[in-house]
C-alpha cells in the first residue's frame, strides 16, 4: 500500500530532543474485509491503512517503524486527521502508563503471574501518588521519598 499510493497525511512533530515524521495512508478494505474478520476477529472493518514513523535524534541514525492498521466500524466517518489524532492519543496513554511501569518497576520481567493484577493496581496507585509530588520523573519522586520518608506519609494523609 505505501508503494501504491502517496500518504493521505504527513505530520512532523519536534519535541523531547527529536524530530518525528508520521505518514498515514488509508483506503477502503473492500475485498480484504472478509479475510480480516475470521483471521483477526475484526468484523466489518471498513478501512485499512499504514503508518510509517521516522525519528531523528541528534547524533543518531534515523529510525523507521512501519505498521499496517485496520479500522473498526465507527458510527462516524473516519478521516485521516481523526486517525492520526486517535493513534497519537493511544500512544500517549501507552507511554504515560505502561512505559512508566515497565521502565521504573521492570514489570515485564516479574514472575508474579498469579498476583499480577493486584500488584499492577498497587503500582498504578503508587504512580498516581508520586505524580502529585511534581517531580520531573517517577524515579526522581521515588528517590525523594526514600530520602524523606515523612513525605510518603504526607502523601497518604497520615
Amino acid at each position: 500500500m505505501p508503494d501504491a499510493q502517496a500518504p493521505d497525511r504527513v505530520q512532523t512533530v519536534k519535541r523531547h530532543g527529536r524530530v518525528e515524521r508520521r505518514s498515514l495512508g488509508m483506503a477502503p478494505c473492500g475485498d480484504l474485509s472478509p479475510y480480516l474478520e475470521p483471521a483477526f476477529a475484526w468484523p466489518g472493518a471498513p478501512w485499512c491503512g499504514w503508518i510509517e514513523r521516522t525519528r531523528w535524534r541528534a547524533g543518531r541514525e534515523a529510525t523507521r517503524c512501519h505498521v499496517w492498521i485496520a479500522g473498526a466500524a465507527f458510527p462516524w466517518s473516519l478521516t485521516p486527521d481523526d486517525a492520526l489524532a486517535r493513534l497519537q492519543a493511544h500512544w500517549t496513554i501507552e507511554n504515560r502508563v505502561f512505559r512508566v511501569r515497565d521502565g521504573t518497576d521492570d514489570e515485564d520481567r516479574l514472575h508474579g503471574r498469579m498476583i499480577g493484577h493486584g500488584l499492577s493496581s498497587i503500582r498504578n496507585g503508587a504512580i498516581t501518588l508520586l505524580r502529585q509530588l511534581d517531580y520531573r520523573s517517577i524515579p526522581d519522586a521515588q528517590r525523594a521519598i526514600a530520602a524523606q520518608p515523612a513525605l510518603a506519609f504526607a502523601l497518604l494523609g497520615a
